[in-house]
């Protein structure tokens, strides 16, 4: 029997409304931000409908707010980090008159089901077969883990998924054989770096030579990309500041772009907020009422000095400001005693905590499907080609040394190395590494003995090349290089 709303929000009352604490996590072509103990369910979800071919859009998609539950005062499950509603505009809420069950269209395209819903024939754009699934989801003791809002009886919610398992219950682990599509949607995912899988159409007909006109978006809150060259037509989704596009054409203050520069139109985004790649950003100034412009001077001048809160919260957007006046003293003072504390490694810095943490505090790496099998982290354990490279070598070093802090250290010869580079046994007590003073000394420590490789890539202007110096792959690639182009904006030299 499903659990009561109440229940829930008992079983996981501690994360009510703690925004800091939440994880952004890859959900399709999307990025949602749910309780880190949930990742590894909603990754199983996003799997099930990336099997069944269904297609989220991030527009009309989204999972924690801390908001009231629609139609009463309590909070709604997503104020704790454990529901999500996907695509609304085609899984509308509707209340109806007695009880009775979901509609399904029969028809065979998404776009086709969408119609029937507009028309009340439907009530969903999603499928038997695919509902079916998701609801088979279950832990490895057998428990269902999702409830979803199209099964109850007195109104219909299609687009609305939320957990229907306590933090323990969830604790037993996601049984793998029960989420199919599971491991081909992980390899997606790895094929992007850990990234949102893009939304690929099918190319019909010819195309002319693209014209390569390169500019970033600027626009601090991102830029939507609509449909035509107008405010009136429709949002396809919103573009985070600092992505590149093409722009192919102009018209009345609009510019038709493509984002892989293919020559194949994506829709039109306002030219006010788009800047050519070869002009530079213009220098934050100070402002009349005495505000704090920063102006920094100086090939490897000491910056930190110079790093607010407030700055430093413009490279964050998705992040509250609580966490980074708390740890970025931490931060600062790591990579003075590195001596790292000059812009390009400022920046390098704290766009790695970007990629690798979102939140600014350091945390311990969460479970799910690119560490886990069959228990925790035993993707990282001995006998792994993982493990091999960690130098992980006793049983459970998987789990003892997952990954840990601002820079997610992690595997037994990084715990070994940068412990004794700092004087401190992490091999014994590997949890130190969450410390926040210990956590900034172990992320200036890591960064400085990458330091020649990282700075030659800065200076290439190759990211994806600096970010390889930390991670060894590109995860995060996209939250890194968003992050260091809005530092060099908020931090000109």
């Amino acid at each position: 029997m499903s659990k009561t709303t109440p229940q829930l929000r008992s079983a996981w009352k501690e994360f009510e409304c703690d925004e800091d604490s939440m994880m952004l996590i890859p959900f399709g072509p999307d990025k949602i931000r749910v309780v880190p103990p949930a990742a590894e369910a909603f990754e199983a979800l996003a799997a099930v409908m990336h099997h069944h071919g269904y297609e989220i859009r991030p527009k009309d998609t989204d999972s924690y707010n801390c908001r009231k539950i629609t139609g009463g005062s309590g909070k709604s499950l997503h104020a704790y980090g454990i529901a999500l509603d996907v695509n609304w505009t085609t899984n509308p809420y509707r209340d109806h008159e007695g009880t009775r069950a979901v509609r399904f269209s029969d028809k065979d395209t998404q776009d086709e089901r969408a119609l029937d819903v507009k028309a009340h024939h439907a009530d969903t754009d999603m499928t038997e077969a695919m509902i079916a699934d998701v609801r088979n989801i279950r832990t490895r003791e057998g428990r269902p883990i999702f409830e979803w809002g199209g099964s109850w009886n007195s109104v219909k919610d299609c687009m609305h998924f939320e957990l229907d398992v306590s933090p323990q219950e969830l604790a037993a682990g996601l049984d793998p054989a029960t989420v199919p599509g599971l491991e081909a949607y992980l390899l997606a995912l790895r094929a992007t770096g850990g990234e949102p899988l893009p939304v690929v159409e099918p190319v019909t007909v010819p195309v002319a030579p693209a014209v390569f006109d390169p500019h970033v978006v600027i626009a601090r809150d991102g830029l939507r990309l609509r449909s035509g060259p107008s405010a009136d037509s429709d949002i396809k989704r919103v573009v985070p500041a600092g992505t590149q596009v093409n722009v192919l054409r102009r018209e009345n203050g609009w510019a038709q772009v493509d984002f892989i520069g293919d020559g194949l139109a994506d829709g039109f985004m306002s030219l006010s907020f788009l800047r050519p790649l070869d002009q530079a950003p213009t220098p934050v100034q100070p402002d009349a009422g005495g505000g704090v412009g920063v102006v920094i001077v100086g090939g490897r001048a000491d910056i930190t000095g110079d790093v607010t809160p407030a700055l430093v919260s413009r490279m964050f957007p998705n992040t509250g400001k609580s966490n980074i006046t708390t740890h970025l003293p931490s931060v600062l003072a790591g990579l003075r005693a590195a001596g790292l504390g000059d812009r390009d490694m400022v920046l390098m810095a704290l766009a790695t905590i970007r990629a690798e943490t979102e939140g600014f505090r350091p945390i311990s790496e969460g479970r799910s499907g690119f560490n886990t099998r069959t228990h925790p982290f035993d993707l990282y354990d001995p006998g792994t080609n993982v493990a091999r490279i960690l130098g992980n070598t006793q049983p459970g070093d998987g789990a003892r040394f997952k990954g840990r802090g601002f820079v997610q250290l992690t595997g037994r010869d990084n715990y070994r190395r940068v412990g004794g580079q700092l004087g401190v046994n992490l091999l014994d007590d590997p949890e130190r590494a969450n410390d926040s003073a210990l956590a900034g000394r172990i992320l200036g420590q890591f960064l400085k003995n990458c330091e020649g490789r990282a700075r030659a890539a800065l200076a290439e202007r190759n990211l994806e090349k600096a970010r390889k110096c930390v991670n060894g792959g590109t995860h995060g690639m996209s939250r890194f290089r968003d992050a260091y182009e809005r530092g060099e904006r908020v931090f000109p030299a």
